[in-house]
Parts: C-alpha cells; sequence; structure tokens
C-alpha cells in the first residue's frame, strides 16, 4: 500500500510540472554531442539527468593525493560505514578493499569497469552488508581517466547489488605514447610509506590508422607499520582509559599459568581475585619482563587475578600492525579497431595481483574454557587441556588443572593474495538509426589465504595423553602448522544492447534503449585439509561451492514532452534459479527557466543472496561476545561466572539458507539545479532508501542478548556445578558458561535512510592570473533506521553508532555530516589545490532496546549510569577524562590538505601533495584499544597516519 501511495504522489508531481510547462518553456537550443552517462543506456546531451550523478576527473583524483581506489573514494562525502578496509588484517575480508554508498554495505554498491560489473572476489564474509566482497584493490588508480558515481537505486538497468548506487570506474582510452610516473608516499615520523611505479602507453589512431590501443601498469609496495610506531592517534588517553601500549600487555608467556578445577570432574576452574590462592603461576622470565598487577596501572578488572601477583609480562605489541607489507600489481588494457565506418571492435584485458603480509604475537592458550575445534561438514568438538593429577607440571597434588601458556617459538602471521583476471570483447557499430553494442565477459578471481603457526591439535593433545610438559610442547616444532586455503569466484557474461531515438514530442526525438545479458555466477572455497579434518585448534573452516545462471533484460524510454520537461522510464526483468524479479524506475526533469531546474525519481530495487549465503557449505567463525546472562552489567561477573563471560570468545556456526528471498528496495529523490550564473552551479539532491527482507547472517550478540526470540541457538554448558544462581540462591537452569552460537542467514526486517546531497561549483576568471575553481560537496544524513525483525521499533539512529544507539541492531558508525571544500587556483604551468575534509562526531549513548526506550540516554562507556544501565563498555576511566554526557561521543575530525603541480618542463609534470597539513590526530575512539580492535581509530572515518607526504614525477616520451 505504502509503494503505491508513492507512485501515486510521483504521478501527481509529474502532471504538476506538464500544466506548468506553457509558462515557463524556453527555446529549443542548437543540437549537441550526446553522450552515454552512469545510470543509463541512452545518450543524452545534458551534463545532468533526472538522477544525481557526482564525477571526479583524473584532474580531481591526482589532487586528493590518493595512492588507492579505496583511499579515493573514501574522500566523497556520500560514502558511510560498512566497507571492508585493507588496513590491518581484516578479518573475513582480509586484504579487501570495498565501497559502501550511503551507509548500506558494500553488497548494496555496485561496481562497475567501463560500465560492466566486475566480480565479486572470493570471500565469505558474513557480517552485515558484505555478502558481495567487491574488491577495490583489483582496480589502479593511475588508469583511470573519471569515476562517476551514480548516487540513486539503480536496479532497474543494471540488476542486483545496485540498490544504494553505481561506482562506475572509467579508464583511459585516448592515450598518445608513453607516460611513465613514480611517486613515494609517507608520514612525517616515515610510517605507513608507500612506493608507486606507474605508466601508460597509448598507439594507434582510430580515425587515422583505423586502430588504436592503450596498456597501462602499476605497481606500489607498502611498508610494515606497527602500533609502536603510529603517533598520530590519541596514545595517552589509550594508555591511561584502555590499557592500549601501557605496560602491561599479555600474562601469557613460556611461563605457564595453572588454575584449580573447582570440583572433581566439573571442567570449571578457578580464576578471579577471591580465588588466587588456587591459582598458581610460573616466573622464569628475565626480571625485565616481570610484572605485579596493579588494577589501576594496567587497567585490570576488580576480580582480576593478576592483582598483586608477580608474572611474566609478554609484549604483544612488539606483533601488532595498524599497516601490514602489501605488494600490488595491476596491467589493464584495450584495444580498438574499426571493421568499417559502421561497425568496430573492441577488448579489453586486465590482470591484477594483491598480496597482503600480516604478523601477530605467536599462538597462545588459556584453557580455564574450552576452544571449539571446527571439521568440515560434521559437528566442532570442545577441546581443552587439563592437566591430570600427577602430571609433572600440575601443582596441585590433589585436583586437575588448567592451563596458560603461548607457544613462545612459533610464527604468528598471516598472507592474503588475491589475483583477478579480466577479458572483454566485443562489437560496436550503427545501423539504420540504432546504436548498439554487444559482448563477452570473463571475470575471475583468484585467492589463496595462508595462515602460518597455528596450534596443531594431535600435538597439543600429547600434554594430556603423554603427560608431556609444557616446556617440551613449547620447543616442539610440530606444536604449530602452517594452513594454506584456496578460493575463487567467477562471472562468464554475454550482453547485448541497443538504443535509438524515434519519433518527435514537443520536446524533441524520444530516446529508447534495450538489452539483456545471461551471466554465469560460480564461487568455490576450500579450507586445508588439515582444518577440514580438525586438527587445528582455533580456526575455522570456510566452505563454499555455487553456481548459478541470471538471465536479464532491461528497457528504457526516455521522453521529452516539452522543451523544459523530459521523463525517462525504465524496468528491468531477472530470473534467478528460484527467483524472478521485475524493477521499474521512473525519473522527471522539469527546467522551469534557465536558472532552475527540478528533477525527481522513484524506483524499485532488489538484491539476490550472495552465492555465499544459498549455496552448499557455510562459515564456520569464533566472535566474542558478552554473556549478558552471566554477565548482565558487561564489567562485573556474578557469583559462580567467570570474568571471562564479560568478554567471551565463543564458536559460530553460520548455516547457509536456500530459501532466501531477495532484498527489495524503494528509492525516492528530489533535486534542484540552480545556476544562478554562468559562473556558479548549486546541485540539492533529497533522497530515502528503504530497504526490505535484508539478507543478513544473525548477530551473535543479539541472539544471546534476546533468547526469547532464538530459542535453541545459544549452546552453554550443561554441567549444573558451573550454574549460577539468582538472588535467592536457587540454580538458574540452563545457566553456563556459553560455548557456541548457532546461526544462519535469513530475511531480516528493514533499513532506511535519508538525507540530502549538496554540490555547488563557482568558477572564477582572473585574466592573467588564471582562474579559480572552488567546489563544495556536502552530505547530510538524516535519517537511518533499522529493524532486525519485521515489526521491531526503527529509531532513527543517525549521527551514532546504531548498535549502540539502540541494542537491538547492529548497524555502524553514521555521522550525520561529512563534507570536502576543494579551492582550485589555475596559472599557467601551475596548479595549487587546497582542501578542507569534515567527518561530523558519532554518538555513544545508549537510548533504547527496541520497544524499550530508556526514560534518559547514557553513556555506554565510564561511570555513573543509572541503576537500570546493563551490558556496559567496561572503562571506568573514559569518565575522568569524559564527565559529561555530551562528551560521549567520538569527536568531529576537519583536516586540511594541499596539492601543488608544476609542468612548466617539457612532458614532465611534478606534484607534492600534503594530507592532513595541521596534523589533527584521529579522534580517541574507546572501541579501538582493545586486544583485538587496537589501531586507535576507525578505519570507516578516520586515519592514524597525521601529516602525510607524496610526492610524485610522470615524463612523457
Amino acid at each position: 500500500m505504502n509503494q503505491k501511495l508513492v507512485l501515486k504522489r510521483s504521478v501527481i508531481a509529474v502532471a504538476m510540472a506538464v500544466a506548468a510547462q506553457a509558462a515557463f518553456a524556453q527555446e529549443a537550443q542548437a543540437p549537441v554531442q550526446k553522450v552515454f552517462v552512469t545510470g543509463s543506456n541512452i545518450k543524452r546531451a545534458d551534463k545532468e539527468g533526472s538522477s544525481p550523478v557526482q564525477t571526479v576527473s583524473a584532474k580531481q583524483i591526482a589532487a586528493t593525493g590518493a595512492n588507492t581506489v579505496a583511499e579515493l573514494l573514501r574522500s566523497i562525502p556520500a560514502f558511510g560505514s560498512g566497507a571492508s578496509v585493507d588496513g590491518s588484517d581484516g578479518g573475513f575480508s582480509n586484504g579487501a578493499s570495498t565501497a559502501s554508498l550511503r551507509g548500506l554495505g558494500s553488497s548494496s554498491t555496485l561496481i562497475l569497469l567501463n560500465g560492466r560489473r566486475i566480480t565479486a572476489s572470493a570471500y565469505a564474509d558474513p557480517n552485515q552488508g558484505k555478502s558481495a566482497v567487491y574488491d577495490l584493490n583489483t582496480i589502479p588508480v593511475s588508469a583511470i581517466e573519471r569515476v562517476e558515481v551514480f548516487k540513486d537505486g539503480a536496479s532497474a538497468v543494471y540488476g542486483s547489488d545496485a540498490i544504494a548506487g553505481v561506482i562506475n570506474f572509467i579508464t583511459k582510452t585516448d592515450a598518445k605514447g608513453l607516460q611513465l610516473s613514480a611517486n613515494v608516499s609517507a608520514n612525517d615520523d616515515g610510517e605507513y610509506a608507500r612506493d608507486n611505479v606507474s605508466g601508460v602507453w597509448g598507439f594507434g589512431d582510430l580515425e587515422e590508422k583505423g586502430w588504436s590501443g592503450f596498456v597501462a601498469f602499476d605497481a606500489s609496495k607498502r611498508h610494515r607499520t606497527t602500533i609502536k610506531e603510529q603517533k598520530d592517534v590519541e596514545n595517552e588517553l589509550y594508555r591511561d582509559i584502555n590499557g592500549r601500549l601501557n605496560p602491561f600487555s599479555s600474562s601469557l608467556s613460556g611461563s605457564p599459568f595453572f588454575y584449580r578445577e573447582r570440583q572433581p570432574g566439573s571442567m570449571s576452574f578457578f580464576n578471579s581475585y577471591n580465588d588466587r590462592a588456587n591459582v598458581i603461576n610460573q616466573v622464569n622470565c628475565d626480571k625485565s619482563q616481570q610484572l605485579v598487577g596493579d588494577r589501576a596501572a594496567h587497567n585490570l578488572g576488580a576480580s582480576d587475578t593478576l592483582i598483586g601477583r608477580t608474572f611474566c609480562n609478554f609484549d604483544t605489541n612488539d606483533y601488532s600492525e595498524v599497516q601490514g607489507k602489501g605488494k600490488d600489481a595491476n596491467v589493464l588494457s584495450r584495444f580498438t579497431f574499426k571493421l568499417n565506418n559502421d561497425l568496430t571492435g573492441f577488448a579489453e584485458a586486465s590482470y591484477s595481483r594483491t598480496q597482503r603480509y600480516f604478523t601477530g604475537a605467536p599462538r597462545a592458550m588459556r584453557s580455564t574454557a574450552p576452544t571449539t575445534v571446527f571439521v568440515n561438514g560434521g559437528l566442532p568438538s570442545q577441546f581443552q587441556v587439563v592437566l591430570p593429577v600427577g602430571h609433572p607440571d600440575n601443582p596441585f597434588v590433589n585436583a586437575r588443572s588448567a592451563v596458560g601458556f603461548r607457544l613462545m617459538n612459533s610464527t604468528n602471521a598471516s598472507e592474503n593474495i588475491n589475483e583477478a583476471f579480466r577479458v572483454v570483447a566485443g562489437l560496436q557499430g550503427s545501423f539504420k538509426g540504432w546504436d548498439w553494442e554487444t559482448a563477452a565477459l570473463w571475470n575471475r578471481s583468484e585467492r589463496t589465504s595462508r595462515d602460518f603457526g597455528m596450534m596443531y591439535l594431535p600435538t597439543i593433545r600429547r600434554i594430556m595423553t603423554e603427560n608431556r610438559t609444557i616446556a617440551q610442547t613449547i620447543a616442539d616444532p610440530t606444536s604449530t602448522r602452517d594452513i594454506e586455503d584456496h578460493g575463487f569466484a567467477q562471472v562468464k557474461q554475454i550482453d547485448a544492447k541497443a538504443s535509438t531515438s524515434f519519433g518527435k514530442l514537443p520536446g524533441g526525438e524520444m530516446g529508447l534503449a534495450f538489452g539483456g545479458e545471461i551471466r554465469q555466477e560460480q564461487i568455490g572455497l576450500t579450507p586445508d585439509m588439515a582444518t577440514q579434518r580438525g586438527d587445528i585448534i582455533g580456526l575455522a573452516n570456510s566452505t563454499a561451492d555455487g553456481s548459478r545462471m541470471v538471465k536479464s533484460a532491461f528497457v528504457e524510454l526516455r521522453t521529452p514532452f516539452f522543451d523544459n520537461f523530459e521523463m525517462d522510464f525504465a524496468g528491468r526483468w531477472d530470473k534467478y534459479p528460484a527467483t524472478k524479479s521485475f524493477v521499474p524506475k521512473v525519473g522527471a526533469k522539469w527546467t522551469a527557466n534557465e536558472h532552475f531546474t527540478f528533477r525527481s525519481t522513484f524506483a524499485q530495487g532488489f538484491r539476490a543472496p550472495a552465492l555465499t549465503q544459498v549455496s552448499p557449505g557455510g562459515v564456520q567463525s569464533f566472535t566474542t561476545v558478552q554473556d549478558s546472562l552471566r554477565c548482565p552489567d558487561g564489567v562485573t561477573p556474578l557469583p559462580g561466572a567467570d570474568q571471562l563471560d564479560c568478554s567471551r570468545g565463543v564458536s559460530s556456526l553460520s548455516a547457509a539458507n536456500p530459501a532466501l528471498q531477495p532484498e527489495r528496495s524503494r528509492s525516492l529523490s528530489f533535486g534542484m539545479i540552480v545556476t544562478p550564473t554562468k559562473n556558479l552551479d548549486v546541485l540539492i539532491d533529497w533522497y530515502r532508501i528503504k530497504k526490505v527482507d535484508e539478507t543478513a547472517l544473525l548477530g551473535a550478540q543479539t541472539v544471546i542478548d534476546h533468547p526469547a526470540d532464538y530459542p535453541g541457538l545459544v549452546v552453554r554448558d550443561t554441567n549444573r556445578n558451573n550454574w549460577i544462581s539468582d538472588a535467592n540462591g536457587n540454580l538458574i537452569p540452563n545457566s553456563g558458561a556459553i560455548t557456541q552460537v548457532n546461526r544462519s542467514y535469513v530475511n531480516q526486517g528493514s533499513t532506511e535512510v535519508s538525507g540530502i546531497d549538496l554540490e555547488i561549483t563557482h568558477r572564477l576568471a582572473l585574466g592573467e592570473m588564471g582562474k579559480i575553481t572552488t567546489n563544495l560537496n556536502w552530505a547530510y544524513l538524516a535519517e537511518y533506521r533499522r529493524a532486525e525483525h519485521t515489526g521491531d521499533r526503527a529509531a532513527n539512529t543517525a549521527g551514532s553508532n546504531g548498535g549502540l544507539s539502540d541494542w537491538n541492531t547492529s548497524s555502524g558508525d553514521n555521522p550525520r555530516n561529512r563534507g570536502s571544500l576543494s579551492v582550485n587556483w589555475q596559472r599557467g604551468d601551475h596548479s595549487v589545490t587546497a582542501i578542507g575534509n569534515y567527518v561530523g562526531p558519532v554518538s555513544l549513548l545508549r537510548r533504547s532496546d527496541n520497544m524499550d526506550v530508556y526514560p534518559e540516554a547514557y553513556c555506554y562507556y565510564g561511570t555513573g549510569q543509572p541503576k537500570s544501565a546493563y551490558s556496559l563498555g567496561g572503562l571506568p576511566k573514559f569518565s575522568n577524562y569524559f564527565p559529561n554526557l555530551n562528551d560521549c561521543a567520538v569527536e568531529s575530525w576537519t583536516t586540511f590538505d594541499m596539492n601543488y603541480s608544476y609542468t612548466g618542463i617539457k612532458n614532465v609534470v611534478l606534484a607534492l601533495n600534503v594530507r592532513n597539513v595541521f596534523d589533527r590526530k584521529a579522534p580517541y575512539d574507546p572501541r579501538y584499544g582493545t586486544t583485538s580492535d587496537f589501531q586507535g581509530f576507525n578505519e570507516q572515518l578516520h586515519n592514524g597516519r597525521g601529516r602525510y607526504f607524496r610526492v610524485s614525477a610522470s615524463y612523457s616520451f
């Protein structure tokens, strides 16, 4: 019903525009050359259509100083959270960079290369909005002529995944001769360094010789930066509040800890300050590594057994990286040749390879809680090292003990290699007024993932089966095993389209386009055999074996009803193996007079489930959760529970669901183009997008916090000896520690976003002094609402971390405002660009939990929360620095960049770029000072590079 109402309103708006056209009709302008614009297959003369398209030129790209496509896109305000960032170890999307328009996730943003989609990479990322991983690292920034960002629903033209919009990377086509370029970049501490060489060779002449082509290459190397070498984050705050980089790092070392079993056979072990006599540790390390646990200095919890204890401290910060080593190589080519005056052939071929290497501290184990050992295709098992009475290491003569130790002699690292191959071959031409094109596409991505130094179960088990000592196990090189996983993703496609002008309306000729494609999508993920057998501790399998055929057809119609009013219509039909879909789109543009133009669109969209969500296989994973039953406030466990219950690593099984239905969306936009003078353009666009039936993996924390909604999915220790008691001393049934959370992909509720985009461009001619071009891009987020289930309350979390503002949701950080202001002065051989960048604040207040709206918002971190508060962040020192409620936020961040280029030497271009000129530190964010999220900033919004220099030179032969 709502959908029909929106459509009726659109029709009313169109009718009003038609009625008013007579008063504002303008004389027809002389015909100009028509071109294709992203979002349509009909050529048009106007720069602006009914949908907003932001174009970033090669000159603008150079002015940003971006080394990669991902860096470039993060400078565009319309981008939001939900992308994968290739910064440090990226988890499920390790080594990949993706884009997320409107904060709707990378799987809702379609990536095109020269108008055709790229294949998703070989990942099975279960995180919200990341099921399709379009890796931007496969596209070299040096080969790009321009980027067109279509900020409107485009499923009616391009099909699945275009719900939030489309990014079309258009490569250079008219290169002449040979151009070689090189650049080096690093911050003012010499960190985050990157070296790059690139080149473009253009040859032939399509008009004179009948053929032309170009080959572009790009090779780069990035250098390692550790957490200790990073200076441009709020280190002092992190050190005191979070314990990041303070003297205490980890108590797990080559000197083991031993934890006495509470009751014989209970598999529950003493691990708190009150029970410290039942915890014994060895101290056989150098005195320089010895620490005495101090609650205040080392940020220990009140019940931590380390308080007052001397232990061996292992510094994991020597291994933690904020930028891992990497090497990238890309080759891209395009050839065009005339067969006759009306027929042209073309071919594209490209290859890319990205390599990422990340280090970590040697593997450690604390067996007070079991660790899941996964097998492929079978039920996982729980493994726990428990020393029997009489074991040579067990210090307790009449009780078993758990142990904590680190495999000091092992290497913990991971390597990820992505290779992408792409070939396009086709024909294009004209025939009796029709422009047509057809092509075949083959695009394949291959991934090799290596994990070094994983704990090898057959050797670790010998501690119990053969009474081997911990020292012998640490010294044994077979205690760890290197493993290698493989995967591929592939698209094969044949497409064809044609467009023409026909008929006559008062505003000119109508435009028509139609076409279709047949596409085969495939994915295969194969884990290492040791992991599949269940020989590796603490590592999961990600498997997939899927293939499907997709058949599509589309039609577009452009109707210039009058000189100053036009409409365009589009519709697309897609057939997947399990579902069919038809989505329409309608747009209107009304030029009221020479200064004011109005435009509007309404569109439906869809996104088919990713192959990994519906194909045989599944994702096994480990995640850190808070047990809201055994540690309800997130800080102090209840009697009988363990400190680990406040932050416990558990395993998770995530099953594919062949019955998943496609996501559906509705989008509406209304915009105005104002041109007060010939040198000033103002574009204002309001948008609203709503996705329903989202395909997503149930959040583990959501399942734990709302057990009534997900009965049976949380697996707990069934031993009654480990259950906790209520306030009256009665045992709470099934209240043992969590060992596993079972999840599946589901069609969940909805996400709705709305906001305003503003773009202002001003051009000022200065005569002999050159010209100044000023451009402002601003994105204002008015609403961000997510309902995990149909019927849930969808609170507006714009300006907040959605998962904190509404505890029932899992959405990320969505600042209300993001913007950039650039001023370019061009005079002769000199070009200077100054850019100001702004990212708004992000609130960390808790306001509601679905239908439960709190009487007053409270801070998730620090102290002083109301008595009804629960599931807190556990950082009491936060309040020492941020005592007021309005301080409970990640602050806004404003940075300034400068770029200078000089062309006064024949065939040479020299450039110097300085980003973050005033060396602004990334704002403090309490979530990024933990042992796992240790970067010190939110990679979606900020960076920790500080003042960053890039020097480049190019020479044309």
